[in-house]
């Protein structure tokens, strides 16, 4: 799948799969864990002595273990144990990072060097990335909706880094046959942006970057919680929703996602946070409109540019008091020559600029506090 095609039909896929009951398998017991990680609930690290295994959770709520990663770097493979985890050896030389926000989170890692394919570079906006494309450095493994196997097999990656549902369905199972591990994200999955962000220690690990990985999150975390901080000193809660209507269905986040607890962080209401769904909410238009008509803000537009842009997907939307006040705020300020916005590529890394921009657009008596301008929103007109 295209994954930022997936980025922008989130809420869409995400309930699909969540009405799905995972089914995941224990390879291992994640005991005793001693990783660093504070926020992170989907993943497991565990050091031994002469390796490294990384736990994925496809149900966090039972800590069921999805796949088991176990990284090596000087070790005779023929020591490994025999068991069901998945043996890479580090640091990986050739990535695969089927989204950009994996390749980004490797440029900042300083790994870029160590990424040699990606999805479809339609989608990337960094410059770095898109130069080494130009440069013929970096493939493109799925210009179409699926990943194109001959290709990937032929590059023979030491990993790929795919997205997923946390379920072993989202195994490839022929390049797993063909030797090249398959590696699943679901940081998606997550409950908080700060859970989200420190995903970045999962990637570092197969790149050998943990020290960095953890210096770049350390800063992240600060801001975040001063950015936070600071939202508590407006008495003034705006209310908020978000999302257009996808054919008949409104899609918006349940109250227990990570844009719940941002927006709620940011010193907003947000109209779904007594929900307790992680995933997103179907919802019809009426019943949107029910709860939303004097909604003061209203934001995250899919990738409209205009309010004229709004009304052309939907005629009712000017009912709406948050489109009549001009308090619609969408997320893709920069964005490249196909429209797709860098929020996608570097948000997940910096949630603490995606904080940043929320607070001056709920609370902008603020903004002289926090000294930047909008990285991600702009106003829609």
């Amino acid at each position: 799948m295209q994954f930022k095609f997936f980025l922008y039909l989130f809420p869409t896929l995400l309930i699909l799969f969540s009405c799905r009951e995972n089914k995941t398998v224990s390879y291992a017991n994640p005991e005793n864990q001693n990783s660093n990680l504070k926020y992170a609930k989907r993943f497991a690290i565990k050091k031994q002595k002469n390796h490294t295994l990384l736990y994925l959770f496809g149900n966090r709520l039972n800590a069921d273990t999805t796949a088991t990663y176990l990284i090596y770097d000087s070790l005779d493979p023929k020591t490994l144990p025999i068991d069901k985890s998945i043996k890479i050896k580090t640091p990986c030389k050739r990535v695969a990072a089927l989204s950009s926000i994996y390749a980004n989170m490797l440029e900042k890692l300083n790994a870029l060097d160590q990424v040699v394919a990606i999805d479809n570079i339609d989608y990337v906006s960094n410059s770095k990335i898109v130069q080494k494309h130009a440069q013929g450095k970096l493939k493109e493994l799925s210009r179409g909706p699926e990943l194109d196997l001959e290709q990937t097999i032929v590059l023979n990656p030491d990993v790929v880094f795919a997205f997923g549902m946390g379920a072993r369905e989202d195994r490839s199972l022929k390049l797993e046959e063909s030797g090249i591990p398959f590696v699943i994200s679901i940081d998606h999955l997550e409950e908080s942006a700060l859970a989200r962000a420190e995903w970045i220690k999962f990637f570092a690990v197969f790149v050998n970057k943990e020290k960095e990985a953890d210096s770049i999150f350390k800063t992240v975390e600060e801001n975040y919680n001063r950015l936070k901080g600071l939202a508590l000193l407006s008495s003034y809660s705006p209310s908020v929703f978000t999302e257009l209507k996808y054919g008949e269905i409104w899609y918006v986040p349940g109250g227990k996602s990570f844009m719940a607890q941002m927006i709620k962080d940011a010193g907003a209401n947000y109209l779904w946070h007594e929900d307790k769904n992680s995933g997103s909410l179907p919802l019809s238009f009426e019943q949107v409109y029910s709860k939303a008509k004097e909604a003061d803000f209203w934001i995250n537009l899919s990738m409209v540019t205009s309010k004229q842009e709004v009304l052309m997907q939907e005629s009712r939307y000017d009912q709406f008091k948050a489109y009549q006040k001009g308090n619609l705020y969408n997320n893709n300020k920069s964005s490249n020559a196909f429209g797709y916005s860098d929020y996608w590529e570097t948000g997940m890394i910096y949630p603490d600029r995606i904080l940043s921009d929320l607070i001056q657009i709920f609370h902008p008596e603020l903004k002289n506090q926090i000294k930047n301008d909008l990285y991600y929103y702009r106003q829609i007109k």
